[in-house]
């Protein structure tokens, strides 16, 4: 199984893109990254060039990668509404390139992502990065010279790990109900 997680923003998008080798792995053995990054767009472009911008990059990386499901954080509230409707207004154009292609999409709350990435729902985005590290290990080194902007990236590749452990968690819950014999 492909997935494509998104960490959604208007100035930096971070994306990860994993490959499910084996869904009864927890740890990174079962995963391998295919690729990871960002879609930056330019702060002094007007609001819907940046988000033309992102919706056509959004649309590249799915025709790239072609996952089997589209991964992304739900929106949370927080103090600063501006950007809770900019992220908004960015997902918006994700679920539409996703729509578009006809990706199935799945959604993850940030406290969820952080406790099954971390162990603790209340963990920040430099114990995310820590946590993404060592599960993926050698498989997320960044190119020297190369502005990367990790954090973003890293919390797209959670968001990635979360489905994964979400459907093997879901699989092993069909599985033991229904036992085979």
């Amino acid at each position: 199984m492909i997935i494509l997680g998104i960490d959604p923003g208007t100035a930096t998008t971070g994306f990860g893109c994993i490959e499910v080798t084996d869904i009864s792995a927890i740890t990174g053995k079962g995963l391998q990254v295919i690729e990871w990054g960002l879609i930056e767009t330019n702060k002094e472009l007007l609001k819907e060039e940046r988000l033309e911008i992102i919706f056509e990059k959004t649309l590249k990386l799915i025709e790239k990668f072609n996952p089997d499901v589209f991964v992304f954080e739900k929106v949370f509230f927080a103090s600063n509404a501006k950007t809770v409707i900019a992220v908004g207004q960015a997902q918006g154009v994700m679920l539409l390139a996703a729509r578009k292609l006809n990706i199935f999409v799945a959604e993850y709350a940030p406290g969820t992502i952080k406790k099954l990435i971390t162990g603790s729902g209340r963990a920040n985005k430099k114990e995310v990065q820590i946590h993404v590290r060592k599960i993926l290990g050698k498989k997320i080194k960044s190119e020297k010279g190369k502005k990367t902007h990790f954090d973003n990236a890293a919390d797209a590749l959670a968001i990635a790990m979360t489905h994964a452990i979400k459907t093997r968690e879901s699989e092993y819950s069909e599985n033991s109900e229904n036992p085979k014999i």
